[in-house]
């Protein structure tokens, strides 16, 4: 009966493939994209620049609105939460992973507690999450330890990409390299550095979609190389190129640029477990010496906006009254340094990107703390290698990088500044965060939980938790063919509604 009902499956696919959902012929794109994914499996990697690729291969319980990041109906087409600490998810009927089996609750709760285990990178993501009960084949029920309004949207990123559990169970470890998931296309090969390519799922359960038959992304570490690759013809799109070239891509004949405010932003992670950092003073003294607005203006061309908490100024979380920032005030940041018994000096290592975009960055941060008597010793890295030098082997005491966005706000302060979470490098606890954010993460009323997130953005800016550089603005580019793409808030493109028309 398996044999046949697998051979039934296949049959679908194939009239799927023939129907009415099928794709336009020659639907190729390709994506010249900054970084190599750290994984494709949606629960081991730890670089926020995957998500473009996962979400291809990658349905989310819940989707959200690409303006204003409101949760939207995904793989579950509805919820409610008539118990305020528990979440039910009604799913979809008739979804298949693209290896034919279920998306049914079981699946989902196969998937949370993946979630929660011992090699998973988004263990705090879902901490709150104590059961998970199968109420049916197409509802299950989270059970939570506390009321937690930032769940909904927790499960639109990481969290709710479902995988696979017959392909997860069978390749093990090697599962990121042979990923199986539920989104509108299926993996096909990753030559690692070089390409990550994935072709058009004919059974995905949004009739009509997707248009494109493939997508390929080309890893193109150098900005400059994907421009001209872009304006050669050798590439489709572009993401966030050199902000210099920007005005070039607009005037362009046959190129469309697109620009607009993101999540996306530029900071210096710090391990406050690491003794350069343990002093309060000192943490503040770094962001008292920056410039951000000359920051702004020499990195991104005046593009975008300075950054002083994790969330930009238009997002409905950000503080509205009391916003905390970081006047420019060197001759403060000088007498913490003192106080904190650096009278002398401050020298650490800095973990930055060989890029020329980051390199400009890490050099006017050079220049602007070397005036205040903090030297820094650049590290250029590889992003991947970076990231796991840092957050995972810790070798380093700081990394020049960028907190990339989540959908729900509560999210973010969670995974940067909570003893467990994942960006935490030190996993330092601060006192008073976990109650500030339980207490902003208790209602669901968007007013009430500005006001008590606010509350969250101050304790960060207080104890200088990290250091919040710069916005720049989201800029996709592409050639003119590209038709029907639609930039998110998030900043993590999507391309499910884009064609090619030539």
């Amino acid at each position: 009966m398996k044999r046949i009902a697998a051979v039934v499956w296949v049959l679908l696919l194939a009239l799927t493939a023939c129907g009415s959902g099928a794709a336009e012929g020659g639907q190729h794109l390709r994506v010249a994209w900054r970084s190599n994914p750290s994984s494709l499996d949606p629960q081991r990697g730890n670089s926020g620049s995957d998500h473009a690729i996962l979400y291809t291969m990658y349905d989310t319980l819940v989707s959200f609105d690409p303006k204003t990041l409101e949760p939207a109906p995904g793989l579950a087409e509805s919820w409610n939460q008539d118990d305020p600490t528990a979440l039910v998810l009604h799913l979809r009927p008739d979804v298949r992973f693209h290896d034919g089996t279920p998306v049914d609750a079981q699946a989902v709760k196969y998937n949370i507690e993946r979630a929660k285990g011992p090699k998973s990178n988004i263990k705090s993501d879902v901490a709150g999450v104590t059961g998970v009960d199968v109420l049916d084949a197409r509802t299950v029920r989270l059970n939570l330890a506390r009321p937690d309004s930032s769940l909904l949207l927790t499960l639109a990123d990481r969290a709710g990409m479902l995988v696979s559990p017959t392909a997860a169970e069978r390749e093990g470890d090697a599962f990121e390299r042979n990923p199986v998931g539920a989104g509108p296309w299926k993996f096909v090969e990753w030559r690692y550095g070089q390409l990550v390519r994935v072709e058009r799922f004919p059974g995905y359960w949004q009739r009509g979609l997707p248009h494109l038959d493939s997508i390929d992304f080309t890893i193109m570490k150098d900005g400059s190389t994907a421009v001209n690759a872009l304006r050669s013809g050798q590439q489709d799109m572009v993401f966030n190129p050199p902000p210099q070239d920007v005005g070039l891509l607009s005037a362009a004949k046959g190129t469309k640029v697109a620009a607009g405010p993101q999540l996306y932003q530029l900071i210096i992670y710090l391990d406050l477990s690491a003794p350069v950092f343990r002093d309060r003073r000192v943490r503040e003294a770094l962001n008292l010496a920056l410039d951000r607005e000359q920051i702004l203006k020499v990195t991104q061309f005046g593009q975008g906006e300075p950054g002083w908490t994790p969330l930009p100024s238009d997002h409905w979380a950000f503080p509205k009254s009391a916003v905390p920032t970081y006047p420019h005030d060197p001759d403060r940041a000088r007498r913490l340094l003192a106080e904190a018994g650096h009278a002398d000096g401050l020298r650490f290592p800095l973990l930055t990107y060989p890029d020329p975009v980051n390199v400009r960055l890490a050099e006017v941060l050079k220049y602007q703390l070397g005036k205040v008597g903090v030297q820094i010793d650049l590290i250029p890295t590889e992003l991947t290698q970076a990231s796991s030098e840092f957050f995972n082997e810790r070798k380093y005491p700081a990394l020049l990088s960028a907190w990339t966005g989540r959908p729900d706000p509560g999210l973010t302060y969670k995974l940067m500044f909570t003893e467990r979470g994942y960006y935490n490098a030190g996993h330092v606890a601060t006192p008073g965060i976990d109650e500030a954010l339980n207490a902003a993460n208790g209602t669901a009323d968007l007013a009430q939980r500005s006001e008590k997130l606010g509350a969250v953005a101050r304790i960060v800016a207080d104890q200088s938790l990290f250091v919040p550089l710069i916005f720049p603005n989201a800029v996709a580019a592409y050639r003119e063919h590209v038709q029907g793409f639609e930039p998110n808030l998030l900043g993590k493109p999507k391309f499910t509604t884009v064609r090619i028309q030539r």
